[in-house]
């Protein structure tokens, strides 16, 4: 009997229908402190958080590290910045940056393991996973807040590490003062949408496993007549040689076509919804991704300002904090390490602060020059004495010359538009322009000069246009050129 029923069990799970596996469920939610969710946090390196995340990484990684003394001096050669520069034989220091960037927007904490040597100084830095992490332990009382980290190592067995040979870096929690709040998991749902929406679309392109039209009929049909039904349909009307040819149907057979309904297709609004939840957890411009069109120099510039400002100088802040307070004091004090301000500044801004500064006195040349990493001028240790509108002052101080009201008029009025056609353009380039249109000179003269007086001007406006002077200087020129005319 017992035999009997396993060969009629048996029989039946061989006839069992091969039906096709079920439709994935929706995407987890993105939470927790247990490995399974780190896992998932580092498995969302996709889509708009791979943009998002990649971007940010790229740019931290980019950034130059510097070492200073105490007094603020540079340190050129260290052992900590060649082992910042090679941490390990299999990453170089742009790589050990990136990775750690990835792992810290991605799950909220990011570790280093410190291999020394034999005298005790670190020798290496190696990344550890954060989803092999199994837990963080902590000590009795705030005399010791953290006694060790458990990591799933090799084979699955559990390692543990003292804080002493580790870096451990991570985004501070509201709920913790131990684990660190991934970025992703603040818009965990936005993130589940942004997945279920891709992959929605991704079956609705693979036409969703729906057929665009459904052959009917009343009479019963056989596996092969419905088969060369199929067959004579495909070769009449499947590609693009084929489409809108009229068909003929018989047998009682009805073409009825499936239409697909309008929610198909509003899945980009949502889509929009959720890049936009997704890049503002993170604080990346939607513009750093070129996903703004009619972006000119000014919001270009807006956007970089803002980028460098506001998400990338705060995250090297505490990589900064990090280092500084666990791997500088095993080289000894007095050593701190600084990033590179990320933020660029606005040159335009900037040149109209200097020139200010320059014109009240406040600054002088050769301190401008310092900072610009120039060498000092001869000249340029006596504060700036802008001249006043009425006289043109020679630079060495001599006796001022009137000019022409009409031609001080006139060039007060010309030379900005001038300045600001030319700006940027060198010397020969504009001696050329102007050799080539002599009218862009004289046009800006009055009427009414003598063509001796006419000609001897156009010289020296053409002269202090391809020197690059401003109206100040212009006019102190022309002044002198004047005086010695009339001597």
């Amino acid at each position: 009997m017992k035999n009997w029923l396993s060969k009629k069990f048996a029989d039946l799970r061989a006839k069992r229908l091969e039906l096709p596996p079920p439709p994935p469920g929706p995407p987890p939610f993105l939470g927790g402190s247990a490995t399974t969710g780190r896992a998932r946090q580092l498995a969302a390196y996709q889509g708009w958080v791979f943009a998002a995340v990649s971007t940010i990484a790229r740019r931290m990684a980019g950034v130059p590290l510097k070492l200073h003394q105490a007094q603020g001096l540079e340190v050129a050669a260290h052992p900590v910045l060649d082992l910042l520069a090679r941490p390990n034989p299999l990453n170089t220091g742009r790589e050990l940056r990136y990775t750690l960037a990835l792992h810290l927007e991605l799950t909220g904490m990011a570790f280093v393991l410190v291999l020394n040597n034999a005298l005790g100084r670190p020798a290496e830095l190696w990344p550890l996973n954060p989803a092999d992490l199994i837990e963080i332990t902590t000590g009795a009382d705030t005399r010791q807040p953290l006694t060790g980290f458990v990591f799933n190592g090799p084979g699955g067995k559990r390692t543990g590490y003292r804080p002493s040979e580790l870096l451990y870096f991570r985004h501070p929690s509201p709920s913790s003062l131990v684990y660190g709040a991934s970025p992703i998991e603040a818009m965990a749902h936005a993130f589940d949408i942004d997945l279920a929406v891709r992959i929605y679309q991704r079956n609705f392109f693979r036409n969703s496993a729906r057929p665009e039209v459904v052959l009917s009929t009343d009479q019963r049909l056989t596996e092969d007549e419905a088969r060369r039904v199929l067959t004579r349909w495909r070769q009449k009307h499947q590609g693009l040689a084929h489409v809108f040819e009229p068909t003929v149907l018989d047998g009682g057979l009805k073409a009825t076509p499936l239409a697909y309904s309008a929610k198909d297709f509003e899945f980009t609004q949502l889509a929009g919804w959720t890049q936009d939840n997704i890049l503002a957890a993170y604080g990346v411009p939607a513009g750093k991704l070129g996903l703004v069109k009619d972006v000119n120099r000014a919001n270009a510039q807006g956007i970089e300002v803002t980028f460098n400002a506001e998400c990338v100088r705060p995250r090297l802040d505490l990589w900064e904090d990090v280092m500084n307070a666990f791997l500088l004091p095993r080289y000894g004090q007095g050593l701190s390490l600084k990033f590179d301000n990320p933020v660029p500044s606005d040159r335009a801004q900037s040149h109209k602060e200097a020139m200010e500064q320059l014109d009240r006195g406040a600054l002088t040349i050769n301190e401008l020059r310092a900072s610009q990493g120039r060498p000092p001028v001869a000249w340029g240790d006596a504060p700036y004495s802008q001249p006043s509108q009425q006289t043109a002052l020679p630079a060495w101080g001599g006796a001022p010359v009137e000019l022409e009201p009409e031609v001080r008029a006139a060039l007060t009025q010309a030379w900005p538009r001038l300045e600001g056609r030319y700006a940027g353009w060198s010397r020969a380039k504009v001696a050329r322009e102007l050799s080539a249109r002599p009218q862009v000179v004289e046009g800006i003269l009055p009427e009414g000069l003598n063509p001796e007086r006419r000609d001897a001007l156009g010289r020296e406006l053409t002269a202090c246009l391809t020197q690059g002077l401003n109206i100040t200087q212009t006019l102190a020129k022309l002044g002198r050129a004047a005086q010695g005319e009339q001597s």
